[in-house]
């Protein structure tokens, strides 16, 4: 996880926070949030980077039941790409919005 934090793309933003302790529910292990930029180019690169995270936890602890959310949007889960939106990836819809 060190080298994921190393690698976010804007020290001016919050990326992925995992709570201390056990979870909020009973029986949860971990649980986490992140709070999105402001900016609108920041948003796609920042989602990108969040999932990444949270895809590497849960290759790593396979096992595990997870969910995973966007507000009220379940992320899925796919065994190649691990957790995506669509087009989070496009490098044409990234430029468009500004973004790196």
């Amino acid at each position: 996880m060190a080298a994921r934090t190393a690698s976010f793309p804007y020290r001016d933003e919050e990326s992925l926070y995992l709570y201390d302790g056990d979870g909020t529910e009973p029986g949860e292990v971990l649980a986490g949030s992140t709070k999105l930029p402001f900016a609108v180019e920041r948003v796609l690169p920042v989602i990108a980077h969040v999932l990444g995270s949270v895809s590497e936890l849960r290759r790593a602890v396979p096992d595990a039941e997870w969910r995973v959310h966007l507000d009220d949007l379940d992320v899925p889960w796919d065994e190649e790409e691990g957790y995506a939106l669509p087009g989070m990836h496009d490098a044409e819809l990234i430029a468009e919005l500004g973004g790196p």
